[in-house]
């Protein structure tokens, strides 16, 4: 299901917008500064409830202004779906088809969102939480117990810390609790990550890589145990540093060429060829099981892209994806294409080139 109608008021240096957006690539072109990636933004929001530039969405609220609106209407044949998202001082409000809305995992539920940025090689190259945090969305969309078993844990590891720092023999009561969420959690992702590995692979045939990296799944403890076994025997290892020190919250992925990290290998621009493989195999994952491909977002498209990688994802995107929304600063010619729907963004106004 795609956005048919988008409209946001007040939210950065967008004042009041609307945008009638293609049901296949929307490309938006502006100078730096100019509002492309706010447009960006107002639709992760839509899809997320959150921002993926501000932990407080306070803060996307214009200068001057008490408050943002973004507003949302997909239809798909009969089926109708509105979102709007208010958010001032005083708080957030969230409506789905009118109706109040008071977990942000409906909406992430009804209208999944991914987005690709200029950042996403961190992917690779950074700490084990951005790769969890990929995973997770994954699954949360492929199994719908995911969310539960993932809820459970979380509530079980937050009271076994605390009573590692407080009464470490109150810890152990969490024991039974955490291993049977945990390794549930544990099944659920590697069911995920077989899937995922197997389209990666097909992606980056598609996209014709340079790069072949590996990826692997690190559980969390070590894999010739079972997760209670590594409980057991860390205790009292845990009880010294006053945290759990194995478990699905520990858990990563890993990108290697050989024995060597990825992020070590090719250039950055072979690099973001990998991570476009990466999200549109999830991406693919999720419309096999939803039967809708989730709307991808792509800030600044052409950087340490050359026109061959750029159309060879372009034309990726056309045969395969579904709504997409890119920005760039490079009115390149391939981005020209009949196949894109063309916006132009300057000084937070947006006009529709097609009209």
């Amino acid at each position: 299901m795609a956005f048919e109608l988008i409209r946001i008021s007040n939210l950065r240096n967008l004042q009041e917008c609307e945008i009638s957006p293609d049901k296949g690539i929307n490309l938006f072109l502006g100078n730096n500064g100019s509002g492309k990636t706010s447009v960006l933004e107002a639709i992760y929001i839509l899809g997320r409830g959150r921002s993926f530039r501000d932990n407080q969405l306070i803060n996307v609220v214009s200068k001057g202004q008490s408050s943002f609106t973004v507003y949302g209407k997909k239809r798909n044949k009969a089926e109708r779906t509105e979102i709007g998202i208010n958010c001032s001082h005083l708080g957030c409000q969230v409506r789905l088809n009118g109706q109040k809305v008071y977990k942000l995992s409906q909406i992430a539920r009804e209208t999944p969102i991914q987005i690709i940025t200029p950042r996403s090689h961190e992917i690779v190259d950074t700490g084990s939480s951005i790769r969890r945090r990929f995973i997770e969305w994954g699954v949360f969309h492929v199994e719908h117990q995911y969310q539960y078993y993932s809820s459970r844990y979380q509530r079980a590891l937050t009271q076994r810390n605390r009573a590692l720092k407080e009464n470490p023999v109150l810890a152990k009561v969490w024991d039974r609790e955490i291993v049977e969420s945990g390794d549930r959690v544990d099944q659920l992702r590697k069911a995920y990550f077989l899937a995922l590995n197997q389209e990666f692979k097909i992606q980056l045939d598609n996209l014709a890589s340079v790069l072949r990296p590996d990826i692997g799944f690190y559980q969390g403890w070590p894999k010739e145990k079972t997760f209670e076994e590594s409980l057991e025997e860390s205790f009292e290892g845990d009880k010294i540093r006053q945290h759990t020190r194995f478990g699905p919250h520990r858990a990563d992925v890993t990108f290697r060429i050989g024995k060597t990290p990825l992020g070590k290998w090719g250039s950055r621009g072979e690099l973001k060829i990998v991570i476009y493989a990466l999200f549109l195999a999830q991406a693919n994952i999720i419309k096999n099981h939803i039967e809708s491909f989730p709307i991808l977002l792509v800030d600044d498209f052409s950087v340490e892209l050359d026109g061959i990688n750029a159309e060879k994802i372009l034309s990726n995107l056309s045969d395969h994806a579904g709504q997409v929304f890119l920005t760039t600063s490079n009115s390149h010619r391939l981005l020209t294409r009949q196949s894109v729907k063309l916006f132009h963004v300057e000084q937070g106004e947006i006009k529709d080139l097609s009209v």
